[in-house]
């Protein structure tokens, strides 16, 4: 048995497909500063839509592999726009 629990974030699809998402992959996602600027850019005329524990919908971006945002973490082990299908 699991001797430490964890938060996880969980998403619902439109096919009502759960995904658990744990806070180290949360972390493991978070943006560079340095790519703050162009994310905001291409959410601008979203709201930020509140969720839980301190969370908030953003939007979805749709990044092409050639945009500067393809590598949007520093961490080279996670997966980066160029991966998505």
């Amino acid at each position: 048995m699991c001797e430490s629990a964890t938060k996880a974030l969980v998403i619902v699809d439109a096919e009502d497909n759960y995904y658990v998402l744990p806070g180290e992959v949360i972390s493991l996602a978070k943006a560079a500063p340095e790519a703050r600027d162009a994310i905001a850019e291409r959410l601008a005329d979203r709201a930020k839509v509140p969720l839980a524990e301190g969370y908030c919908f953003a939007g979805v971006l749709t990044v092409p592999a050639e945009s500067e945002l393809a590598h949007y973490t520093p961490d080279v082990s996670w997966p980066n726009a160029a991966d998505a299908p």
